[in-house]
């Protein structure tokens, strides 16, 4: 049989079985809904969720059913029907007492859905979800069936994330065969910030005496989401506390001002107005900036396009430079879905010395997953879907790197007990992967029993100071991994989203690509923590011999007062030292035995946040 004759006999099956699908599910997804209360979501908040259902015109009979589908990417507080005192009690009535079978899924039924939906959306992506199995008496069409979540005084918490447009997927089996067909108009709300709870402040890393520079104050609720009904004034202050700027309105929860600093060292501003306070990053100011300057971003997310909250990529982006103030970002969107949006997106926000935007992908490698950075904003999406992780370089070289490097990937939240034994290190290939995501909101793997651990992480092998004890080189980013929208500033997931600090000479797309490859950047979790290291004058992800003893430098500032700073050698932690002022400066000569070495930064702060350097590799002769 020829290739074309194969193909038109597949083209007919796959015709015939959704013909077939049609005729089976004709009447599934009838049926609408509308939102009685409440009438406000506000983050966080705790409250009752009432809908009312209305069954379409074929009605449902006993053994079929409705669901509500809640957001893959929102974190609700899982609804309960078995405690009607507890919270997130749950309730589906109608004028039939007890009518239902009710059962709460954080991951629908596989088969319960199929896709595409009259609404053109994915329940699949609401497949967190509560059925309700008609058991007794079928419904008629027309009847009213009332779904609350949190049916008590204490009500159901609501997701933490900020989003317009929240979606609520409700979907119904006409036909009692178990498969449910999202109905064509979905309700949705948006969900709003809380009250503004503190302020924070962002300022570039690196400052020149004298020179003015932009500081942007920011009102944020508890749950670091934009404050947008804070309409004050606040004061900013220096260390000292002189005043900087008397008096700076915030408008919808966001301000900028020109200031400057008359003296070189470390600095941090304080902000203060309407009962609110906060303090900025920290920075250090120079005589004359270093060439080599500290430039900040969060180049893992998701959005709508895959299975993230947010419109898509344009609002995405715009989060990132004009609220998280970011340097650099990108969107990780899983597979291939709508590449050519994001690359438009790419280009568009790109603004050379402002803000650098990278293209960038997610990829999976059997079970396991790895990110993609694409030195150029019009390269094609990967040719094809790696099953096996050992499958995964090959294919990537093949198709980027093969004549110059034009692809820069590596693991993130590699310390999941699933997929190949051998992920991430147990193959390596640094033709194209050159560096680990030591930290996400997933979280931390540098060490086994290391603090804000990814859930059910127990291999060691897994993590990176196996990678570095098996003489691997790398560099050590952090990032997000946002399904908010919200790059550069999050607390979704498991933790708050983590930062990625490029050590380059400019903001441009090429210097920051070339950073990232050759191993320039260091990791932080949530704060813009300083961290400057060097080695007989060379910077982190550097590799050089020497035939004595090293001279090694580094120069912290934390964004809290204490914390706690760890020289680590050979995964050994070699120096530490305390500071309750938030700087420490250390200058000192270390005589390693003959052979290979590398040396990284550990920062600890008081709130829990942390730094990681990428290391310096050295071999003493």
């Amino acid at each position: 049989m020829f290739r074309s004759e194969r193909t038109i006999i597949f083209a007919l099956a796959v015709l015939l079985g959704l013909a077939a699908f049609s005729a089976s599910h004709a009447d599934d997804g009838e049926g609408s809904v509308v939102l009685l209360s409440p009438s406000s979501f506000v983050a966080g908040t705790r409250t009752t969720v009432a809908f009312e259902f209305t069954v379409g015109e074929s009605g449902i009979p006993v053994g079929g059913g409705i669901a509500l589908g809640l957001h893959h990417a929102a974190h609700w507080e899982p609804p309960q029907t078995s405690a009607p005192a507890r919270p997130a009690y749950a309730t589906v009535t109608c004028g039939t007492p007890d009518n239902f079978e009710l059962a709460w899924h954080n991951w629908a039924p596989k088969g319960a859905f199929s896709d595409p939906t009259p609404s053109g959306d994915s329940d699949n992506i609401h497949h967190q979800v509560l059925m309700a199995r008609v058991m007794q008496t079928p419904l008629k069409p027309g009847e009213k069936v009332a779904f609350t979540l949190g049916a008590n005084d204490r009500g159901i918490r609501l997701p933490e994330e900020v989003d317009k447009d929240h979606s609520f997927h409700f979907s119904s089996d006409v036909d009692g065969d178990g498969v449910y067909l999202g109905i064509a108009q979905h309700v949705y709300r948006d969900i709003v910030p809380a009250a503004a709870h503190h302020l924070t402040a962002v300022v570039p890393s690196m400052l020149a005496v004298g020179k003015p520079f932009e500081i942007q104050v920011r009102a944020e609720d508890e749950f670091i989401n934009l404050a947008t009904d804070f309409n004050e004034t606040v004061t900013i202050r220096d260390e000292n506390g002189g005043v900087v700027v008397e008096s700076l309105k915030l408008r919808d929860g966001i301000a900028t001002a020109q200031i400057q600093v008359a003296a070189q060292g470390p600095q941090r501003f304080r902000i203060a107005g309407a009962g609110l306070e906060g303090r900025s990053n920290p920075c250090r100011a120079f005589d004359t900036v270093p060439e080599s300057r500290i430039y900040w971003g969060d180049i893992h997310g998701h959005t709508r396009i895959s299975d993230g909250l947010g419109a898509g990529a344009d609002e995405y982006f715009a989060f990132g430079r004009d609220v998280a103030r970011l340097d650099v970002c990108a969107l990780t969107d899983h597979g291939h879905f709508d590449w050519p949006q994001t690359k438009a997106a790419v280009r568009s926000f790109y603004e050379s010395g402002r803000f650098v935007t990278i293209l960038g992908q997610e990829a999976g490698a059997g079970a396991d997953h790895m990110n993609l950075y694409f030195k150029n904003d019009d390269t094609p999406h990967i040719d094809g879907w790696a099953t096996k992780y050992d499958q995964f370089y090959g294919m990537v070289y093949t198709q980027y790197n093969q004549d110059s490097p034009t692809v820069a990937v590596g693991p993130h939240h590699f310390t999941y007990h699933r997929g190949d034994d051998r992920y991430p290190f147990g193959l390596w290939d640094d033709r194209t992967a050159r560096f680990v995501e030591v930290y996400s909101s997933h979280g931390t793997s540098e060490y086994l029993g290391n603090p804000r651990p990814c859930p059910g992480a127990i291999d060691d092998d897994k993590f990176m100071q196996a990678g570095l004890a098996k003489g691997l080189r790398f560099g050590v980013i952090g990032s997000s991994d946002n399904h908010d929208s919200h790059p550069g500033r999050t607390t979704w997931g498991h933790y708050p989203g983590g930062l990625l600090a490029f050590r380059a000479p400019e903001l441009t797309r090429e210097a920051i690509w070339d950073a990232l490859w050759n191993y320039h950047v260091y990791a932080t979790s949530l704060d813009r923590i300083y961290v400057d290291f060097d080695i007989d004058g060379q910077p982190v992800g550097s590799d050089f011999t020497v035939t004595g003893p090293v001279r090694i430098r580094y120069d912290v500032i934390g964004k809290t007062d204490n914390l706690e700073v760890f020289l680590l050698r050979d995964n050994e932690e070699h120096r530490k030292q305390t500071t309750s002022n938030g700087v420490v400066e250390a200058t000192f000569e270390d005589d390693p035995p003959k052979g290979g070495h590398f040396y990284y930064l550990r920062v600890v702060q008081d709130n829990g946040e942390r730094a990681w350097s990428t290391p310096i590799w050295i071999t003493r002769q």
